[in-house]
């Protein structure tokens, strides 16, 4: 399939496709996935669904978001939830939190075979085969991340791809 296949998809064809390569685990949190269990998908954005198949089938290799349910130590690169040790601990310090990860519309994520600098790459030179604008993130502080943090938080002054530093 093609990114052109996957544009005219709905959002239903895109959830249906995307469990082909990812459970909903892999997706969101224990916690929600406890409460909620496959409806957990009604809390991710489309666009960001449609850019997480879009990376795993151009791509062609597997990708790793959330690692829990195998007692793995990912839990919350993809929906985060009050819940959550990262959310919670900014609420517990007077923080405001509204990062994409809340909104449903970013997924931290590692490509196999791939470092995140060849990632970011590789969106950049195939950015045409996204519909939706992406923001990377590239640096936290002066260090640069070895996982690729991508989301579809759409700001107008942004381009196509716009990478970013916290």
């Amino acid at each position: 399939m093609t990114a052109i296949n996957i544009k005219k998809m709905n959002r239903y064809e895109i959830i249906k496709k995307i469990k082909t390569y990812f459970s909903i685990q892999e997706l969101v949190g224990k916690e929600t996935f406890d409460k909620y269990g496959q409806r957990s998908f009604k809390f991710l954005s489309t666009d960001i669904l449609e850019t997480l198949l879009i990376l795993r089938e151009e791509t062609g290799k597997k990708i790793t978001v959330n690692s829990w349910k195998w007692g793995g130590n990912f839990s919350q690169r993809g929906l985060r939830t009050n819940l959550q040790g990262i959310f919670k601990s900014k609420t517990n310090n007077g923080r405001l939190y509204l990062s994409a990860h809340v909104l449903g519309k970013a997924f931290d994520l590692d490509v196999d075979g791939m470092t995140a600098p060849e990632v970011r790459i590789w969106i950049k030179e195939n950015q045409s085969l996204f519909p939706h604008k992406i923001r990377l993130e590239r640096n936290m502080g002066n260090e640069p991340i070895n996982w690729v943090h991508i989301d579809t938080i759409n700001e107008e002054q942004n381009p196509h791809v716009y990478e970013f530093d916290v």
